[in-house]
């Protein structure tokens, strides 16, 4: 693998690609992690977070509940007329509940994004009422308006196309978002917020193989009265590994074939034309989870998701994603569960230690300064140009650079435009034993250590640093003239 820097091309400021981040519900973090969250990777610009409706409400007694006992089940899921993705709850480690939860969040990002979902299925059915949705949807948005005022995106349901969040036809979503839009329409009237409401959805699970469904979601709100303007975001999620094993099964070896980028811009591709075909107008398109792996509890799946996770972020703006913002899936969830996408853990004396995911979002948020041509060459991996970025920031020129392939590289790294001297490469590799809190138990995860340190000279111009790329390694580069 052959990475080449000219210092020479500028291509101005780097945009920080890791401002966009995930909350879960499914196993809250203690409210100081927000907090310790933003001190470590920076402050959010948006921040995604959840209300679960009948956590809020409970359908069958018509209490309310505004600070309820996150996780924590009220009903046996046989008891549910639904169960949704209640087997895979567990409840806040540190028995975080609601309010503490929103607040310690909403206090950490600029705005929040807040995601409200669950009794999809009862209003479908008819065990509820769509009067009742609608108003228990305007409460819920109203409360949680109320504790954070910096929400500014409401999305109506997560992944209705997969059967733990519903599993809605077309016609039922749309029937559901019209109570949502409504209902966010006559708040934004009613108190007239200084950060008005929008609304948008629905967190497409595998939209690459049913985009039938977000077609005819689309065509269905075009036709409605609210057809001009019908969402004011929307949002899909792409996980590479089962998106590629679906798409096998497809007998779609060409779109299987492409890496975890490629597919994206496919992805924005279909997104565009069905715009035009129903004559909707662009708004910000939110890829709001995202990773490589499948969801697992397996170790080595950490490392494995965030290389891919890197290439997802180098390749954020880049022609054809353009209006694609990227959340990585997800800043803290439950170990035993989702060690594959889990960017930080919670130590057993309440610190936190990065995985390999989080050491990733640190080494792409520490880059500062002036974006640098970057061109990568010789990969074996798949959308190799986004395989290393670099950035020169007051004299200091820092790489990151993946190898999401299974195979161990070796790595060239050739810098030109330099003047010539001596200079200090310090690495921070993180590989299946380095920089690995995960599989590499030597390591705490609670700094990006130093994995090596070496002297090269650039003559004419140009300096040149060989580096061993395990398989599924990445990593940070800092080169400064001695």
């Amino acid at each position: 693998m052959r990475i080449r820097i000219d210092t020479k091309e500028r291509l101005g400021k780097y945009e920080d690609p890791t401002v966009w981040q995930n909350s879960t519900l499914r196993y809250s973090p203690p409210e100081d992690f927000p907090p310790y969250l933003a001190k470590e990777i920076g402050r959010a610009k948006i921040m995604r977070v959840w209300i679960t409706l009948d956590e809020y409400w409970d359908h069958r007694t018509g209490a309310f509940y505004p600070d309820y006992d996150i996780g924590v089940a009220r009903y046996d899921v046989s008891e549910l007329h639904y169960p949704y993705d209640w087997k895979n709850i567990v409840p806040a480690p540190s028995g975080t509940r609601f309010k503490g939860y929103l607040t310690s969040h909403a206090e950490n990002a600029d705005e929040l994004l807040l995601n409200v979902r669950r009794y999809e299925r009862e209003v479908s059915d008819g065990v509820i009422t769509y009067d009742q949705y609608e108003e228990i949807f305007e409460k819920a948005v109203e409360y949680c308006k109320e504790l954070a005022p910096n929400i500014r995106y409401i999305e109506c349901c997560n992944e209705i196309d997969i059967k733990s969040f519903g599993l809605l036809s077309a016609e039922e979503y749309v029937r559901i978002y019209h109570c949502a839009y409504r209902a966010v329409r006559r708040l934004n009237q009613k108190h007239r917020y200084s950060l008005p409401l929008e609304i948008g959805g629905y967190a497409a699970a595998h939209p690459l193989i049913d985009f039938e469904r977000v077609t005819d979601i689309m065509r269905l709100l075009s036709e409605s009265d609210i057809g001009t303007c019908p969402m004011d975001f929307y949002s899909y999620h792409h996980y590479d590994t089962s998106m590629t094993a679906a798409l096998i099964t497809r007998k779609e070896f060409d779109l299987a074939e492409l890496g975890g980028v490629g597919k994206l811009r496919k992805l924005m591709q279909m997104h565009n034309e069905m715009l035009e075909k129903f004559s909707l107008p662009k708004k910000p398109v939110f890829l709001n989870e995202l990773g490589k792996a499948r969801t697992t509890g397996v170790d080595g799946d950490s490392l494995f998701n965030a290389a891919g996770l890197i290439t997802y972020l180098i390749a954020y703006g880049s022609e054809g994603l353009e209006n694609m913002y990227p959340f990585p899936w997800c800043t803290f969830h439950n170990p035993e569960l989702q060690i594959s996408y889990t960017q930080f853990l919670l130590n057993e004396d309440g610190s936190y230690s990065a995985t390999p995911n989080g050491m990733a979002i640190k080494m792409l948020h520490s880059l500062k300064g002036d974006k640098l041509k970057c061109t990568v060459s010789d990969s074996i991996g798949r959308d190799p140009e986004f395989q290393a970025v670099a950035t020169e920031n007051d004299g200091i020129i820092s790489v990151v650079c993946t190898n999401p392939s299974g195979e161990t590289v070796p790595g060239f790294i050739e810098i030109y435009g330099l003047s010539d001297g001596v200079y200090k490469i310090t690495g921070h590799a993180c590989t299946s034993v380095l920089n690995n809190c995960v599989t590499g138990k030597k390591h705490d995860g609670k700094r990006l250590e130093v994995t090596g340190e070496a002297e090269r000279t650039s003559s004419a111009g140009v300096l040149r640093h060989m580096c061993v790329l395990e398989a599924n390694g990445f990593a940070l580069y800092r080169i400064e003239k001695i």
